[in-house]
């Protein structure tokens, strides 16, 4: 496992169901930040990959969801990378309550680096090196 990147959010009240828990698609929304958020601390953020013709699509998340969330509570959302192989770029995740930092959820999300017509692009020893923090 390459470095993990740590955020900080706050639930809000948009987020949530009307029980006053974190809706389970949003969880979603911050895995979806925390791999922006460590890509561009590595030096590779989305919107450049983009302007250059190519895309990280996400093709699976698996979610295990182990404790609610509540309305105004504070969590971390950890991100780091598991694998690069191929075209494939796999992250995990964790979300931690603040202050008990009980896992709240844990998820793998497998993405996969396209084109603009969809085809896959596999990821050269200097892209593998620049997330993953090796040597090529």
């Amino acid at each position: 496992m390459s470095d993990v990147h740590r955020m900080t959010v706050r639930v809000r009240y948009p987020e949530c169901d009307p029980g006053g828990r974190a809706h389970h698609g949003v969880y979603l929304t911050w895995f979806e930040m925390g791999r922006t958020e460590l890509m561009r601390g590595r030096g590779q953020t989305y919107a450049d990959m983009e302007r250059t013709g190519w895309f990280i699509a996400v093709v699976r998340a698996d979610v295990r969801y182990r404790q609610p969330v509540l309305y105004d509570e504070r969590v971390t959302v950890e991100t780091w990378i598991e694998e690069v192989r191929g075209a494939r770029l796999v992250f995990g995740n964790r979300v931690r309550k603040e202050g008990t930092g009980t896992p709240a959820a844990e998820a793998t999300i497998t993405t996969a680096l396209v084109d603009s017509g969809g085809r896959p692009r596999r990821f050269t020893d200097e892209d593998i090196a620049r997330m993953t923090g090796a040597t090529p």
